[in-house]
């Protein structure tokens, strides 16, 4: 009967079941889609959305800010571009944590804002996404370009069906080919054809399995999802970033974030649900904070505010959300090698669209950019805002390999100002 696909008496198959069990727990969501821009390393604060003229030179930095959009509020002289698209953004600078290392740091903000455990790996934004989402045919659920943070937990406790389809490749780079995608020279479609139904038909022999390993159901998740892409047209053509005029590649930028970012614009309105892009720059300023600030930003100035105008001309942008964030911000003071050192206390996070009000300025620092003093909140409770903007419950449960149901974020509440 479950071969068949029956459902019982309403007549349901069982595909047709849980799609509608999937889309209900969907049910309200604000954001389709997600692109995530991880800044791996803790970008500076106070040299970018927190600036601080007033406070002591040894800590305000060598960059002056400039006015916005939003009146009242300034940014990096550094971002001119995104300081007039404030109206689409929202800055979040009162998330803190306790954690100023790099790998349990990015645990944390990458595992869905539960503390790093030796025991158990939370799973990160991408896989309880495809967790959630009822998957298309020929379309990958999730991305990332090139690869997932190596930082993070990835798929954790969801297991390895959930891991993104990685591009391994670099559409910065004029030879650039996602591998996956590309028959070899000697294989046409009829012989790949033939190929997948022997593979299928070995693969029945693991049908008697009681309990399947998370890896070989893993490999199984890839090679049919492999299968699909691959036969699927349109989602090649989503990957052919060389289509794209020369105009367009130009105003993101001939980088390799640039080129990252418009191709994850190209992925979502081919149907992927969730691009993570792994940022190129490198934000681990202990030395030359202010040199490397000023190689970095206008690359981030020029690319973001060219994908927030693209997916907002394309209507793209009310039900795609846009973060930007890494696992911590800096420290107010500024050290002898004229850089600034790990500081999980403070950090801005900055959001667009899938719901997200524009032109929010939320939470705020002390003088110093040291400590929050206004609107405080934990990992866990960004982790809620951004699931509830997704439509997720973020403490729906699953079961962990110890066995017992574990919820996707064990503390938090959601940021009302951030989810209305």
């Amino acid at each position: 009967m479950l071969r068949l696909g029956s459902a019982g008496l309403a007549g349901l198959t069982l595909p047709a079941l849980l799609r509608a069990e999937s889309e209900v727990g969907r049910r309200g969501a604000k954001a389709k889609n997600v692109i995530f821009i991880w800044q791996q390393g803790g970008p500076p604060h106070q040299d970018t959305w927190d600036m601080k003229p007033d406070a002591p030179s040894d800590m305000r930095g060598e960059f002056s800010p400039i006015r916005t959009d939003l009146p009242g509020y300034t940014v990096c002289e550094l971002l001119p571009m995104t300081s007039q698209r404030i109206k689409h953004l929202s800055i979040v600078r009162g998330v803190n944590h306790h954690i100023p290392d790099h790998n349990p740091g990015s645990m944390f903000m990458l595992g869905s804002g539960n503390p790093p455990n030796p025991t158990i790996f939370h799973p990160t934004w991408s896989a309880v996404v495809k967790k959630e989402t009822t998957p298309t045919a020929g379309v990958p659920t999730a991305v990332a370009i090139p690869a997932e943070p190596s930082e993070g937990p990835g798929p954790g406790f969801l297991g390895a069906e959930c891991q993104s389809f990685a591009t391994q490749a670099d559409p910065n780079d004029a030879t650039f080919r996602v591998r996956s995608l590309a028959l070899p020279r000697d294989i046409d479609m009829a012989r790949f054809e033939r190929r997948r139904r022997y593979l299928e038909e070995t693969a029945r022999s693991f049908d008697e399995l009681t309990e399947r390993p998370d890896l070989l159901r893993g490999l199984d998740e890839f090679q049919r999802n492999a299968h699909q892409i691959v036969l699927s047209a349109s989602t090649r053509r989503a990957f052919e970033i060389e289509q794209e005029p020369a105009s367009v590649r130009d105003r993101y930028g001939r980088t390799k974030l640039g080129q990252r970012l418009l191709l994850a614009r190209r992925l979502i309105e081919g149907g992927v649900r969730f691009v993570t892009i792994n940022e190129p720059v490198g934000w681990d300023t202990h030395a030359g904070n202010f040199t490397r600030m000023r190689e970095n930003l206008p690359v981030v100035d020029r690319c973001f505010s060219a994908l927030i105008d693209d997916l907002h001309l394309r209507g793209m942008l009310d039900d795609t959300l846009v973060m930007m964030f890494g696992e911590f911000g800096r420290t107010p003071k500024i050290n002898a090698q004229a850089g600034r050192d790990h500081w999980p206390q403070a950090m801005s996070i900055v959001l667009a669209g899938g719901g997200a009000p524009g032109g929010l300025v939320y939470g705020a620092t002390d003088r110093n950019g040291a400590y929050v003093v206004d609107r405080s909140h934990t990992p866990a409770d960004f982790a809620c805002t951004i699931y509830g903007l997704l439509g997720i419950d973020p403490h729906k449960t699953y079961p962990a390999p110890n066995g017992q149901p574990t919820p996707i974020v064990r503390d938090g509440e959601a940021i009302r100002a951030v989810v209305g």
